[in-house]
């Protein structure tokens, strides 16, 4: 019967071979030192040259986004008298600007060049007519100072329901309505919590339509320029209104859809005078913030020739 045995030399052959294995380490180790040594390069430059010579992986390039500020100040022009004349009002949408357009309730295509001028994404607005003083008439459904409040509401609901898409109104002569601080409030209270804006084009200096808005939580702004209200001065206008749009930040100026006015606008606008501001709907003007306190001229109607200018 045989039985295993284990060689008298089996454990001097494994200790041989684990001394070797070490001495082969330590030599390794000692190679790659003195390489590294020797190389006085970075670990991170002589390892990104081994890196180089593997073969890259194919990386599409990914699109830089830039994000340009436009600082020009801003300039909210107001076409008021909008729904006359449809030809000149769709002129007028045609201008290569934002716009806002204050449309007379009482034109007959009103409703639908409002909503026109809104899915052009102009802001929309409704003109409403109020009293002046002197003899002008300012139009059908306008509002006096001797209605009583339940009819001075219902006016101006019937007058936003002939504008859809209106974001606000500013006043249609109104020099005598809109210095009545009552007549104001009658007419502006019941549009408080409705989210609109109203603009005082500032037909006389005694307004008092500003103070009676801000009162009632209305979103206020004020008139700065009007462009037209000399036909014959409409370039010296634009240049007080650029002038008025760099001293303050910003400016709201109203002009009106009228042939020579248009002609005016659309040479004006090729200028670089015209490119050094930027022009925005009221909605865009009203998010920017409060309007700064400043005096702004006021149209005096008793220029007009029973009294009215606009």
């Amino acid at each position: 019967m045989s039985r295993n045995t284990i060689h008298p030399a089996t454990p001097l052959i494994s200790g041989l071979i684990t001394s070797l294995a070490f001495l082969a380490g330590a030599a390794a180790f000692e190679i790659g030192r003195a390489t590294a040594e020797a190389d006085p390069r970075p670990v991170e430059t002589w390892t990104a040259s081994v890196e180089a010579a593997l073969p890259a992986a194919s990386v599409s390039p990914q699109p830089v986004e830039s994000t340009v500020i436009d600082t020009r100040p801003v300039v909210a022009l107001v076409m008021d008298d909008a729904g006359i004349d449809p030809q000149l009002t769709r002129r007028a949408m045609a201008l290569d600007i934002p716009l806002t357009l204050s449309f007379l309730p009482y034109a007959e295509q009103t409703p639908e060049l409002a909503v026109m001028a809104d899915a052009r994404g102009h802001s929309v607005f409704l003109h409403m007519p109020m009293e002046p003083f002197g003899l002008e008439d300012p139009g059908p459904g306008a509002l006096n100072r001797y209605l009583p409040p339940v009819e001075t509401a219902r006016r101006i609901e019937a007058a936003l329901a002939r504008v859809p898409g209106a974001i606000g109104l500013n006043n249609h002569m109104g020099s005598a309505f809109t210095a009545d601080a009552d007549a104001m409030r009658a007419a502006l209270g019941p549009l408080t919590g409705r989210d609109l804006i109203f603009l005082d084009s500032l037909t006389t200096g005694r307004s008092r339509a500003g103070m009676i808005a801000r009162t009632l939580g209305l979103t206020t702004l004020r008139r700065d320029i009007f462009i037209d209200h000399d036909a014959g001065n409409i370039p010296a206008m634009l240049d007080v209104l650029v002038e008025a749009a760099h001293r303050n930040g910003q400016a709201i100026a109203i002009g009106h859809p009228r042939g020579g006015t248009l002609d005016v606008l659309e040479a004006w606008l090729e200028t670089e005078t015209a490119r050094s501001v930027r022009f925005v709907t009221i909605q865009d003007y009203a998010d920017r913030g409060q309007q700064p306190v400043r005096t702004a001229g006021a149209s005096d109607e008793s220029m007009g020739l029973f009294g009215g200018t606009e």
